[in-house]
């Protein structure tokens, strides 16, 4: 298994970060990755430079960056000038440009049906990325089985509400659950939570 993503901490949470108001909270949880899902070409470094010298681990995610072209030129730029560790795409040419920049790669797939799965099997196995993001994270019996047909960490996201979410997804293989509900940055799926 690609261990690359595992230097990110031992946490099980991602924090999903998709307003500046959710950025201050994650500063005061104790998660130390986000997948940081805003931002435009001038206020990009801005946020990386904050989160960075608080020691945290920033995912850019790379369709939700306004201003900036997912090229060579504009993964480079993410790389060298704005820090990040890494990327979150669903395009696998941004995969590719992100790994020649040294990023972390997280792909992410919208498995919406069978032939969706099929083709994101293909897809993770052809550009080894160092993570999959699978969405919905709602999916257990997906997530066991994507998990048994490639060897990345899976990380899983969307509409994970409660602490319940959490521990089915990481019970059936994720390695990481990615949510922007604030209330779960902090319990980090104790069992406690669950009941």
């Amino acid at each position: 298994m690609n261990g690359t993503l595992r230097t990110i901490g031992q946490e099980k949470m991602i924090a999903s970060i998709k307003s500046p108001k959710q950025l201050e909270k994650f500063l005061q949880s104790d998660v130390t990755t986000t997948f940081l899902m805003m931002g435009t070409l001038s206020t990009l470094d801005r946020y990386v430079a904050h989160l960075k010298r608080e020691n945290r681990t920033v995912f850019l995610h790379a369709e939700r960056i306004n201003g900036i072209s997912l090229d060579r030129d504009g993964i480079d730029y993410l790389a060298k000038r704005v820090g990040a560790d890494g990327i979150v795409t669903t395009k696998a040419s941004v995969i590719q440009h992100a790994k020649r920049a040294g990023l972390m790669t997280v792909q992410r797939l919208f498995l919406v049906d069978s032939d969706a799965i099929t083709s994101g099997i293909k897809m993770a196995r052809d550009q080894q990325p160092d993570a999959l993001e699978l969405m919905p994270g709602l999916i257990p019996s997906v997530i066991e089985h994507v998990a048994e047909k490639v060897s990345l960490p899976i990380v899983t996201g969307g509409m994970i509400r409660k602490p319940i979410h959490v521990h089915e997804a990481l019970n059936h293989g994720a390695f990481a659950v990615s949510t922007g509900d604030e209330r779960l940055w902090s319990s980090q799926g104790t069992k406690e939570d669950i009941i």
